[in-house]
């Protein structure tokens, strides 16, 4: 580090928009264009890679490392493997909750002061907000890089291909 110093950072684990997955390698190719051959030697051979989640609590982190699991047991090589993260501060695990009523979803979303985001797959983001009467329905793609404090996702699982919802059902 220091002054004149290049920082390069990414998240290969963040792919979820075809076509935007991160690599080191091309990372590091820039690197090497960069400093060119004087300075070559300054480019680290492997990254250094950060576990420490600054941005979300342990409960949200080990919910999400719970799904990631089963993710690696019935869909082997489908995301690249990382070490699990690690929060800075302790939480309350997310609440999961099964067969929720439209009506129910929609009468908690109008109550004062409860101000979450409703998140779907892509194509169902316009429907879902007129059938809940509800402004902030986004999109996988739509939400990517934005932070909420309270989140809901939406029929993520019901909405995938019938072929890809049967090993999840099974779970």
């Amino acid at each position: 580090g220091g002054p004149g110093s290049l920082f390069l950072a990414g998240d290969p684990a963040q792919s979820v928009v075809l076509g935007t997955d991160f690599r080191f390698e091309e990372v590091r190719s820039v690197g090497y264009f960069v400093a060119g051959n004087e300075r070559r030697h300054l480019i680290p051979e492997k990254p250094r890679l950060v576990n420490t989640n600054f941005r979300s609590h342990s409960g949200i982190l080990n919910c999400a490392g719970g799904i990631l699991d089963l993710l690696f047991e019935y869909f082997p090589g489908s995301a690249k493997q990382l070490e699990k993260d690690r929060g800075l501060f302790k939480g309350a695990r997310p609440g999961v909750f099964h067969n929720v009523e439209v009506q129910q979803l929609s009468a908690l979303l109008k109550l004062q002061g409860v101000s979450a985001v409703v998140i779907t797959h892509d194509e169902s983001a316009a429907r879902w907000r007129d059938i809940l009467g509800h402004p902030l329905v986004y999109g996988i793609r739509e939400a990517k890089g934005l932070e909420f404090k309270s989140v809901i996702i939406l029929d993520f699982f019901a909405e995938l291909p019938a072929p890809l919802q049967k090993p999840w059902r099974n779970l």
